[in-house]
């Protein structure tokens, strides 16, 4: 039997998570999302009024910020700007909303590891709260090769430290084979870790799509009741 930092026992069993929507006011969309300890903030505004400089004649202008747990923004939060940016340009249904802006600000709560996934998740809750039109709904899993070669999924920051490499994988909910929306590896790995960690994470994240799906309906049906009351 394994004994992990957060007393889970398997090397494949995922951290609680959950997920709560409209919790910022000023906000188009928010929503916040927790693997464990890990805790991300995510707020949409728009589809707003764009820059001339940032417009686009045909579609919207996706804006991404992502603010740390402390301090100020430096290249980690800059980097993981881009992913995001990459990894939900294709998702959101930017053709129906041209020549405006849709803007993500992530804020860092608390960074347990898996950070990156978290913030994924957080996105897609807070689009779908802000009615932004989406082709699907992406979800995220990290994955990680300890220095034993084994395959770690969800790991805390402690069982970081230890890790040959780390894998962060999004996938879409319409197909049922795996359609990688994001994809990110860091340090030494073989072709065979990268593609069973895939595979592990394709798995896995079916838990996560179906909690986001669980957490949208509980929403729709209460808006539909606070609808009725009135």
């Amino acid at each position: 039997m394994v004994n992990r930092p957060d007393r889970r026992d398997d090397y494949l069993q995922l951290r609680a998570f959950s997920a709560s929507q409209n919790i910022l006011n000023k906000a188009d969309g928010s929503s916040k999302f927790e693997f464990g300890s890990t805790a991300v903030m995510c707020s949409v505004s728009g589809p707003v009024e764009v820059q001339i400089r940032d417009e686009k004649l045909d579609e919207a202008t996706l804006e991404v910020v992502v603010r740390p747990a402390k301090g100020v923004p430096n290249t980690k939060e800059k980097l993981m700007e881009s992913i995001l940016r990459t990894a939900f340009e294709p998702v959101i249904l930017g053709g129906m909303m041209p020549r405006t802006l849709v803007q993500i600000v992530v804020q860092v709560m608390k960074d347990d590891g898996c950070v990156l996934a978290a913030a994924v998740n957080a996105v897609t809750v807070a689009l779908l709260d802000a009615g932004i039109p989406m082709k699907y709904m992406a979800a995220a899993i990290t994955g990680m090769i300890n220095e034993d070669n084994e395959l770690v999924l969800d790991p805390t920051a402690a069982e970081l430290e230890n890790a040959k490499s780390v894998h962060t994988f999004s996938f879409d909910n319409s197909h049922s084979n795996p359609h990688v929306l994001l994809s990110d590896s860091e340090g030494v790995f073989s072709d065979e870790q990268y593609f069973s960690c895939h595979d592990i994470c394709f798995e896995a994240v079916e838990k996560v799509h179906g909690f986001l799906r669980i957490a949208v309906e509980s929403k729709k049906n209460k808006e539909q009741q606070q609808m009725v009351g009135h």
